[in-house]
């Protein structure tokens, strides 16, 4: 059986108002079939216990997951920052649907990881072929350990993706949603049991400036050396900066810009944003910090070279399934922050790409994608799966 999809979307100010209206638009799409799963992202201004109760109002007991966000991606729009809700609809289909989660978790976020994963497969039992959709709270720490957990229960053949949850930027708390549960400061894994292979598909657009770099010190979120000088003075001198030159109040407005590319064993990279420049010369890195030995390059990207990835990261993972009903995207803010004026481009060129397919998303703060190895944590990057 095919599986069909709903969305609804509203932007009312009220959290009760904007609820109702864009869960039942959800499911008005489906058509009277009954939904298997619904998914959520929104603002984190809205009274979020109204919010949410404003959806299970419309959508019941229904396996429900959902994130705050720095704007939804649905149909081509980018609803940005401010007053925003988008509901999904999915009928089962030909899949299966689990979800577990757990709250305050950063004493040990691999154990965590590891015990929700494990019980959403369970719950979901056995399939010939599976992925897991992770959502967890950005502001952690090493998000890293969330995708190891997961990955000492799925092993190297399920693929995972999805993002961490955002709150505009503000990088003061961010919320997950499971049922009628507000998750605080932790994460959830929705195992997809499925007949068919599943394909993420991630990438980013950004390329090598300089010299490549040894890390050698870091410690939880933070870069402290490179190539045993303080990380931020390596860091300036690579954009061609005088020691100190960036203020720790103005660095974000570079970093943004020129991140981190942690070199793989093929020669890509894996995007780490800088967040912040410490007192004694450190850099905090976004979600995952490189750990000692690393060989990183600093990194620039443009406005067009960011967008350019947009049309093949959605038909490669649309490629190979004609049947798919819904294209689901996670795209970090920071990307949305250098487009600018831009920002809509990007959901635009999503929605163009995918054709008839619905794209729905978030921009997140940072991405879950793994399909080979261990390493899954991404910054400014765009990944997709369509089911």
């Amino acid at each position: 059986m095919k599986l069909r999809t709903g969305i609804g979307i509203s932007q009312a100010q009220d959290a009760a108002e904007a609820g109702h209206a864009a869960a039942s638009a959800a499911l008005a799409e489906l058509s009277g079939e009954p939904p298997a799963l619904i998914m959520f992202f929104c603002t984190p201004r809205y009274d979020l216990p109204k919010l949410l109760a404003a959806i299970r109002a419309e959508t019941g007991d229904t396996l429900l997951i959902g994130a705050t966000s720095s704007g939804e991606l649905v149909r081509g729009t980018c609803m940005g920052f401010g007053a925003g809700v988008a509901v999904l609809a999915l009928t089962a289909g030909a899949y299966r649907f689990a979800a577990a989660s757990a709250s305050h978790i950063r004493v040990d976020m691999d154990r965590a990881a590891q015990d929700i994963t494990r019980a959403c497969r369970d719950e979901a039992g056995a399939s010939p072929h599976a992925g897991v959709l992770v959502l967890a709270d950005a502001l952690l720490g090493d998000l890293q350990q969330i995708v190891q957990g997961v990955y000492r229960i799925t092993g190297p053949k399920v693929p995972m993706f999805g993002g961490a949850a955002s709150d505009e930027q503000q990088f003061v708390e961010t919320c997950i949603f499971h049922d009628d549960k507000i998750i605080r400061q932790g994460a959830l894994a929705l195992w997809i049991a499925s007949e068919r292979p599943l394909h993420v598909e991630v990438q980013h657009g950004w390329q090598p400036i300089g010299v490549p770099l040894l890390i050698t010190r870091a410690e939880g979120a933070e870069i402290l050396e490179i190539g045993g000088r303080p990380a931020s003075v390596v860091y300036e001198e690579q954009l061609g900066l005088a020691p100190g030159a960036l203020s720790e109040e103005k660095f974000w407005d570079t970093s943004i810009k020129h991140p981190f590319g942690l070199l793989q064993a093929d020669g890509t990279f894996v995007i780490r944003v800088a967040r912040a420049k410490m007192t004694q010369g450190g850099l905090r890195i976004q979600g995952c910090a490189p750990s000692a030995g690393s060989a990183v390059q600093v990194m620039r990207g443009t406005p067009d070279m960011l967008l350019d990835i947009v049309e093949s990261t959605a038909t490669s993972a649309l490629e190979g399934h004609p049947e798919a009903s819904v294209l689901l995207a996670f795209s970090c803010a920071a990307r949305a922050t250098i487009f600018g004026e831009r920002k809509a481009e990007e959901a635009h060129r999503l929605q163009a790409a995918a054709g008839p397919v619905p794209v729905f998303g978030m921009h997140c703060c940072g991405e879950f994608s793994r399909t080979s190895g261990v390493l899954g944590t991404h910054n400014a990057t765009l990944t997709a799966m369509a089911l």
